[in-house]
């Protein structure tokens, strides 16, 4: 999902806590966003690529920006 997507879904309370991951490839970062959708958990680019933020700063300023109060993190 992109970020509109996920900005949606936030207002309408549907998604849990989200992870954020060491991408396995490449140097980086993954969000995932789990809840009652039917989505990609995945956060996207515009393309639909699985978005990869180069810091873990980054991954959390777009999740806080996006309204989450609370993160998990995970290796």
């Amino acid at each position: 999902m992109n970020i509109k997507e996920a900005e949606i879904l936030m207002q309408a309370g549907v998604l849990k806590t989200p992870v954020i991951k060491k991408h396995v490839h490449e140097d980086g970062w993954v969000v995932t966003l789990d809840g009652k959708h039917k989505m990609n958990p995945a956060l996207e680019t515009a393309r639909g690529h699985v978005r990869v933020f180069k810091t873990l700063d980054a991954a959390v300023g777009v999740l806080f920006d996006l309204g989450f109060e609370k993160v998990n993190v995970v290796r």
